[in-house]
């Protein structure tokens, strides 16, 4: 079946150092501060599935947890507080539910040897973060300071469910050869989400866009498949809040076997370095990004993957199950995908 990149989140806040600090945290799927709207792991077995012209469907659908929020030295973020040398840790506790329906065409007609169409994706989300600090003894004891921190960490916290921002794309496939084939996908991301700068929780990601080419290869051998998908992030700058993310490279692969004439297993994970750092028009958002190392975020995922072919290709569902490891400057966690695509 045919696929493209899918996408899958703050403002500057002139408050405390503690709340830069948390601002500089990311949950998961968040925008600024590090991550990105492309939902890294999200190519599975559609990548190797034979593609011909014709309407498909595609609905991912993904849970992410993390309890951990890494520093730019890979070690739980630090804040700064009122106590010098006090290193209170952020502590966090992030979930994102989200349903990627999408809708691919390809058509018959052909341009540069390519079969061309066009896809489709708005996310339905849920997204929620609780953020704290966690205060070492002796200063653990103290009711004001504990509390002050703790309260304001509080206010970063939130619960939303909706949808997230639209993607469309223009679609190029090649077969090259018997075995192999080539897809180019030059998505553009809107904003359509529901954002609000005085938030740390939305569904959308603000007022900017994304130019987001992205190149897959698949390769279907005698009973086992390989694919791969090399993804660039290219953002405009925010005008929510004058934040503009850096360009970030995604990569994800999966390595398939069968098992029967029905069932692929096999290992899948990605990759994510964001190679720009992050910048702000706010001298102060700006100052904490630059003791951040510019805020660029990178992270490594690796799981085992399960899919069934029905009936010869009538319909593909895969489960998943994806475990990150090496983050900076992001949130680490784990993220267990089923991935329902048909033909129509």
């Amino acid at each position: 079946m045919p696929r493209s990149s899918l996408s899958i989140q703050r403002s500057p806040l002139k408050v405390s150092a503690v709340v830069l600090a948390l601002a500089a945290a990311t949950s998961a799927m968040a925008a600024e501060n590090g991550n990105q709207r492309y939902s890294a792991g999200i190519g599975g077995s559609d990548m190797t599935t034979p593609v011909v012209p014709g309407l498909y469907f595609q609905a991912p659908m993904v849970a992410y947890h993390a309890s951990k929020i890494k520093g730019n030295d890979g070690k739980q973020l630090t804040a700064p507080t009122p106590v010098p040398g006090l290193n209170a840790k952020v502590a966090i506790d992030a979930d994102t539910y989200a349903i990627l329906p999408r809708l691919t065409y390809i058509s018959g007609h052909r341009l540069l040897g390519a079969h061309v169409g066009v896809t489709a994706m708005l996310p339905i989300v849920k997204r929620k973060a609780d953020f704290g600090l966690t205060v070492p003894a002796p200063y653990s004891g103290n009711p004001l300071l504990v509390g002050g921190l703790n309260q304001t960490a509080a206010g970063m916290s939130g619960s939303e469910t909706g949808i997230a921002d639209l993607e469309i794309s223009p679609v190029m496939h090649w077969e090259i050869g018997d075995h192999q084939s080539v897809l180019f996908a030059p998505t553009v991301i809107m904003p359509l989400g529901d954002f609000k700068a005085n938030q740390r929780v939305n569904t959308g990601f603000g007022d900017y866009y994304t130019f987001r080419p992205s190149v897959q290869y698949a390769f279907i051998g005698d009973g086992w498949d390989l694919g791969g998908r090399a993804v660039m992030s290219f953002n405009t700058r925010n005008k929510d809040t004058e934040y503009r993310s850096g360009n970030i490279f995604n990569f994800d692969w999966q390595a398939m076997a069968f098992v029967s004439e029905d069932i692929r297993v096999g290992v899948q994970g990605y990759f994510v370095r964001q190679l720009q750092d992050d910048t702000s028009k706010n001298a102060t958002v700006q100052a904490s990004i630059n003791a951040q190392g510019g805020s660029k975020a990178s992270v490594n995922a690796i799981g085992p993957a399960v899919a069934w072919l029905m009936n010869g290709g009538e319909m593909l569902i895969e489960g998943k199950f994806m475990k990150e490891f090496g983050a900076r400057n992001r949130t680490e966690g784990q993220a267990f995908w089923l991935t329902i695509s048909k033909p129509l």
